[in-house]
């Protein structure tokens, strides 16, 4: 069973008397540089109109920061050459090709692809997925001593197996005795079928991909493990963990696995018959040497109309018409068609079959262990009474008999449960249970932040006015560390309707919000004042501000990512790469 976690913010790092922010009118130095070839942006297509869709492709941070060099971000252009630019003092210079995805010219017509996609496992190794179903990983070299020499492809790698066009999400190297692992994470949406439609009510679903590469010398890789999760509403933060043992995913409705290449995925409907004991019969029978009596019970309101028989001497398929049958195949003995017959009172349904030759028969149909053979006709009754609660198709059929459970007529809309519930799980990658569930309730997810090199990133959500800045402590998962607080965030949020990004430096001084085009907000977190200040309702001398500042960027593209350091913002458009001096 999952253990319940509840997330306990520091006092110390909640500030009571805040009392807003201040707009400051200081320019900021802005400098820009041109992007050769432009950007490379997947669009939807006209298939792709689901929340599912619009949530996978409108989050998508088109720059890369290095976690190894925080000054370097990379782009991937038009022609798929991934182009490193670095910020200095007074400029940003956008420089040479470091690497080439492969084949752009059939990848980049494949139906429905996502968009490319570059992620950094360490100082020297990188992971980069071309949006259509390719994955590659890269050695990329010593970044800090030789960050112009060209990366090194060392495995590719179709994923998954249908080819589905994908997004990589995370990805984590880590080791285990003498063998080196990668981890990455995928994800990719389908369209239901019709048994998926009954059980996840959705007609698209998310679907989680978790690749697993090992190597003994980090030189030659091979595929290792295929994982895969399923949920019918998607994410809103999804990360592994770094040493490979769980994911973390944080949503409306709960991931569960479905597919595990190395140990067997066991669904929840087999769980509850595995704790339920043993499965009843479907059908009971009971036979003399001439001939032989099949019982059914069916759902409640079934009449003759309903029922079909086909039968040859040796063969029956008996059942529900437009439902499964009830009997099928080849029979264990020959039979006189011209004597046989069927009969139904009430949901009790009596087939009859008389046999040509006497004898006993070992089963009713060839391979058919669902039924149950009774030596006495009197037991029949009996089992029939206990199976007829079985067999209903609905939760409760006729909720306004007298012996129902409750008057439905009283409930109130505080009484009704909603479909989902957002939570943040910790799901165990061999056991595939549940290992932890934290309830997020009013906690709505604000951002995701990055935290540096191979750590986990950080989750930023809404409590009261505030947003909360959480970590995952890393040598024990039940624990989740409020490590920062950004003052009045959740309304700040809130109130940027055409806000496409959000983000923080390392060290948490500031938070970012930028609209889809144009505008950057800026909200600093308090700094004291060289000067006196005093409040001018209360009188009160103030001996810090909080400042927000705007800042209007010379384009008329859309933003198509942003990354940011502690004195440093880097804005990515169409054709331009802008970066803006904060420290």
């Amino acid at each position: 069973m999952a253990t319940s976690i509840e997330l306990k913010a520091e006092r110390n790092l909640i500030n009571p008397n805040f009392e807003g922010y201040k707009l400051s009118l200081d320019k900021l130095p802005v400098y820009c540089t041109q992007v050769d070839n432009g950007t490379y942006v997947t669009a939807l297509t006209d298939e792709q109109f689901s929340y599912h869709h619009a949530k996978l492709f409108g989050v998508y941070n088109h720059l890369v920061q290095d976690p190894w060099n925080l000054n370097a971000v990379y782009i991937i252009d038009t022609d798929w050459n991934i182009r490193k630019a670095v910020g200095h003092d007074m400029s940003v210079d956008c420089g040479a090709t470091v690497y080439t995805i492969p084949d752009a010219s059939n990848q980049q017509f494949v139906v429905g692809r996502c968009n490319a996609k570059l992620h950094f496992l360490s100082a020297d190794l990188a992971v980069v997925c071309d949006g259509a179903g390719q994955l590659y990983i890269v050695s990329t070299g010593n970044r800090q001593e030789n960050g112009t020499d060209a990366w090194k492809c060392l495995i590719s790698r179709m994923l998954p197996e249908e080819k589905t066009p994908c997004l990589l999400i995370d990805a984590v190297e880590h080791s285990k005795e003498e063998n080196h692992m990668i981890d990455c994470l995928l994800v990719h949406v389908i369209e239901s079928t019709p048994e998926q439609k009954d059980k996840y009510r959705s007609q698209y679903l998310t679907v989680l991909e978790w690749i697993t590469f090992t190597s003994v010398d980090r030189k030659v890789w091979t595929l290792g493990r295929t994982r895969q999760l399923v949920s019918r509403k998607p994410f809103s933060y999804a990360c592994l963990d770094r040493e490979g043992h769980s994911i973390t995913i944080a949503g409306e409705a709960e991931f569960v696995f479905t597919q595990d290449s190395e140990l067997p995925v066991v669904s929840d409907e087999e769980k509850e018959e595995e704790n339920s004991g043993p499965r009843p019969p479907d059908y009971t029978w009971h036979q003399t040497a001439e001939d032989l009596s099949v019982q059914f019970t069916v759902a409640e309101g079934v009449t003759k109309g309903d029922i079909y028989l086909t039968m040859s001497f040796n063969r029956i398929d008996f059942g529900l018409k437009n439902k499964s049958a009830l009997l099928k195949g080849n029979l264990c003995g020959e039979i006189d068609t011209e004597s046989c017959t069927w009969t139904i009172e009430g949901r009790r349904v009596d087939l009859y079959l008389s046999k040509k030759t006497e004898g006993n028969w070992p089963l009713v149909v060839d391979g058919d262990t669902r039924g149950e053979m009774l030596s006495e006709p009197s037991e029949v009754a009996a089992i029939h009474e206990r199976l007829a609660s079985l067999t209903s198709e609905e939760m409760n059929p006729d909720p306004e008999k007298s012996e129902k459970p409750y008057n439905t007529q009283q409930l109130e809309e505080c009484d009704m449960y909603p479909d989902d519930e957002s939570v943040l799980l910790t799901i165990n990658g061999d056991t595939h249970k549940i290992q932890y569930r934290i309830g997020l309730g009013s906690h709505q997810w604000l951002f995701n932040v990055t935290m540096g090199e191979n750590s986990t990133p950080g989750l930023c959500l809404r409590h009261d006015v505030d947003g909360l800045l959480w970590k995952q402590d890393t040598g024990d998962k039940s624990r989740w560390k409020h490590i920062a607080t950004f003052n009045a965030f959740g309304y700040v949020q809130a109130s940027k309707q055409q806000r496409k990004f959000t983000i923080c430096p390392p060290d948490y001084s500031y938070s970012a919000i930028c609209d889809n085009s144009k505008h950057i907000y800026l909200y600093r977190q308090n700094i004291p004042v060289a000067t006196p200040l005093r409040n001018r309702k209360t009188g009160q001398q103030v001996n810090a501000v909080a400042k927000q500042q705007v800042i209007s960027l010379d384009t008329t593209n859309d933003i198509l990512g942003i990354q940011t350091t502690n004195e440093r913002l880097f804005i990515l458009t169409k054709d331009k790469l802008f970066m803006i001096k904060v420290g």
